[in-house]
């Protein structure tokens, strides 16, 4: 499922009319974001719905759960990640590759060269997109803004370096290397980590920036307790579980994915229904030469699982 194409716009509306160059790649990096929210709690009750991309507090229902801060993060993640890779593509006159540290010595045996990806760039711009989103003034807004830093700096922090051998023969005496962007999963990863340790902090009228001096600028922060996400809330945005896929038997499945029809169905008071669906699949692929491979089509009957009610 794609998130509402609306949400992006309306997210993209709010955005400083002088950056509408940028708006093609907020867009990309909102929808990447969103995409790997529903990765990332593809088996869990809160499986990151349409709903989740409301980036401000002008709505009075927002709410300000682990969830919402998890959601704040990984769209300025994903908005920043956009522009600093399209930049370094040279998709935009305004920038370029990172150069500013070629030619020092970055430790023993290598210096600074290449291009090395421009986050800064991507953290200013995305910076200006979607922290003016944030129109509020109370504990709440300062939450979101903390939050989205939190994904910038986690873009920064799973940045990768990479280095070229330089020398006689291959002989590696001296080495360039420059920094580039982590895959966007790996990012994904990283902010779910700080989501399973986010910091619950109190609501207050008179919060500042101060509120959060003793919160490392890395930890995720929220101020409501979540619910369970069983039942359907849709003035809140919540499905509910039933009628949602669970994972009970396939080939590498991990422990969270085995649990995931006792976490879904079993615990939310619904019970595990297994219906066989026909699945038709390549197969029996052969190579012929030269160059194709032909395939028959398979039919073969799968049994998936879902939660339902118990009468």
């Amino acid at each position: 499922l794609l998130f509402s194409f609306r949400s992006v716009n309306n997210f993209l509306m709010t955005g400083p009319k002088a950056y509408l160059t940028y708006s093609s790649s907020v867009a990309a990096g909102a929808h990447s974001g969103m995409e790997e929210c529903k990765f990332q709690f593809g088996w869990e009750r809160w499986n990151c719905p349409e709903s989740a991309l409301q980036l401000s507090t002008h709505n009075r229902l927002r709410s300000a759960t682990r969830e919402t801060s998890f959601v704040h993060a990984i769209s300025s993640a994903g908005v920043m990640y956009t522009l600093t890779r399209n930049c370094s593509m040279g998709d935009f006159e305004s920038c370029g590759c990172d150069d500013s540290r070629n030619g020092r010595v970055g430790g023993r045996g290598w210096v600074w060269g290449g291009c090395s990806d421009n986050v800064e760039f991507g953290e200013r711009i995305s910076k200006l997109f979607v922290d003016a989103l944030e129109t509020g003034h109370d504990t709440r807004a300062l939450i979101n803004l903390h939050n989205n830093e939190v994904g910038r700096l986690a873009v920064k922090a799973t940045m990768k370096r990479t280095c070229k051998c330089h020398g006689v023969s291959g002989s590696c005496s001296i080495q360039t290397c420059w920094l580039q962007l982590a895959e966007f999963r790996e990012i994904g990863n990283y902010l779910k980590i700080k989501y399973d340790q986010a910091h619950k902090r109190p609501a207050s009228r008179g919060a500042t920036a101060e509120t959060f001096h003793h919160v490392h600028a890395t930890e995720l922060v929220f101020l409501e307790d979540s619910p369970d996400y069983c039942t359907r809330n849709a003035s809140l945005g919540h499905h509910g579980t039933e009628g949602r896929e669970c994972l009970q038997t396939g080939k590498n499945l991990s422990q969270w994915e085995r649990r995931s029809c006792r976490r879904l169905c079993t615990e939310c008071g619904l019970r595990v229904e297994e219906r066989r669906t026909e699945v038709v699949a390549s197969c029996n692929c052969k190579f012929h030469w030269c160059c194709t491979v032909r395939c028959e089509q398979c039919r073969q009957l799968v049994a998936k699982h879902f939660c339902t009610r118990r009468d």
